[in-house]
C-alpha cells in the first residue's frame, strides 16, 4: 500500500517535473529544461522501479510459508524459497515448524486444587500449524493465534482439571492430569488446524503453609506407623514366649501322665552308681530291695 501511494506522489511530481522541463527549452532553456526532465525521469524510475524491484523479490526461510496480503487483505500464500510478488504486495512470514510455548501459573494466576489450595506449575505445550491452513488461520484468528488461541487454553484446561483432586493428590496424579490437559487441548485446537504435538508439567509446587502442614502429617503418621510396629512386634514376642510356654506345659503334662511308680523305680536305680552295693531305704519308702536289686536280693 505504502509504495503505490509513494509510487502515485512521485509521477505526479516527475509529471509536473517534465512539464516544468518542456518549458524552460521552449524558452531556449535548453540545458536547464532538459535538466528538469532528466532528474525527473530518473527519480521516478529510481523509486517506482527500483523501490519497487526490491518489493518484488522475497526469500522464505526454511520451515516457513509466505503470507501474501494486498491493500490489507490476504490473497494466498507462497511455500519456502526464492519467490516474487507484485511491487503492491507483501508477505509475512509464518512458521509451520513445531513451537513451544511455556506458560506460569504461579502467585495470580495459580491453579486450585479440590478443597482450593493454590497449585503452581510451569506449562509448556509444543505445537504445530498445518501448512495447509495458515492462510485461513491469520484470516479468521491473525498473526497472534498463539495468544488469542492457545494461552487462555492450557490456562483454563489446567485449572479444570486440578480443581478435580485433592491437593495431595496432585503430585501423585501428575500424569493423569498430563494426558487430560493434552487431550482436551488436542480437541479445542483442532478445529483451527493447530496440531498438539506435546504437553509438559514442571515446577509442580504448592504454598509453603501447606507443604509444612503436609510435611508435618508425614511425620506424625511415620511415628504412628513405627509406634505401631514396636506394638506389634512386641505383641509378636509375647505370643513366641505364651506358645513356647504352652508347648512346656503340655510336654510337661504328657509326662507326667506316663510316669508310673515302677517307672520311677527303675529310673532312679539306672541313675545310681554302677558300683553301689548298699542303700538304706526308709521303711515307709516306695522303694523294697526287690525293686532294688531283683528278687535274688539279699
Amino acid at each position: 500500500m505504502a509504495w503505490v501511494i509513494i509510487s502515485i506522489i512521485v509521477t505526479v511530481l516527475a509529471a509536473f517535473a517534465v512539464i516544468n522541463g518542456v518549458g524552460l527549452r521552449k524558452q531556449g532553456k535548453l540545458d536547464e529544461g532538459t535538466m528538469w526532465i532528466a532528474g525527473a525521469l530518473v527519480a521516478w524510475l529510481v523509486i517506482v522501479f527500483g523501490w519497487g524491484a526490491t518489493r518484488t523479490f522475497h526469500e522464505v526461510p526454511a520451515g516457513h510459508v509466505g503470507v501474501v496480503y494486498q491493500f490489507g487483505g490476504i490473497t494466498g500464500q507462497v511455500s519456502d524459497g526464492f519467490q516474487t510478488t507484485w511491487p503492491w504486495q507483501s508477505i509475512r512470514e509464518a512458521s509451520i515448524q513445531i513451537q513451544r510455548a511455556t506458560y506460569e501459573l504461579g502467585q495470580g494466576n495459580a491453579a486450585f486444587s479440590q478443597e482450593s489450595q493454590d497449585v503452581f506449575a510451569a506449562a509448556t505445550i509444543n505445537y504445530q500449524v498445518l501448512p495447509s491452513a495458515i492462510q485461513s488461520l491469520y484470516r479468521e484468528v491473525g498473526p497472534d493465534y498463539e495468544h488469542v488461541l492457545i494461552e487462555q487454553r492450557v490456562f483454563q484446561t489446567f485449572k479444570e482439571e486440578t480443581v478435580k483432586f485433592k491437593a495431595v493428590d496432585v503430585a501423585p496424579n501428575r500424569e493423569v492430569i498430563r494426558q487430560r490437559v493434552r487431550g482436551r487441548l488436542t480437541q479445542q485446537l483442532e478445529p483451527y488446524s493447530i496440531r498438539v504435538v506435546d504437553f509438559q508439567l514442571g515446577n509442580l509446587d504448592f504454598d509453603p503453609e501447606f507443604k509444612v502442614a503436609v510435611r508435618n502429617k508425614v511425620i506424625a503418621k511415620q511415628k504412628a506407623q513405627q509406634a505401631l510396629n514396636e506394638v506389634q512386634q512386641a505383641k509378636y514376642e509375647a505370643e513366641k514366649v505364651l506358645a513356647a510356654a504352652n508347648g512346656q506345659a503340655r510336654a510337661n503334662l504328657r509326662l507326667s501322665h506316663s510316669l508310673t511308680p515302677e517307672l520311677v523305680r527303675y529310673t532312679l536305680v539306672q541313675k545310681l552308681g554302677p558300683n553301689l552295693q548298699v542303700i538304706a531305704v526308709p521303711s515307709n519308702s516306695i522303694f523294697n530291695a526287690t525293686d532294688l536289686f531283683g528278687k535274688n536280693s539279699p
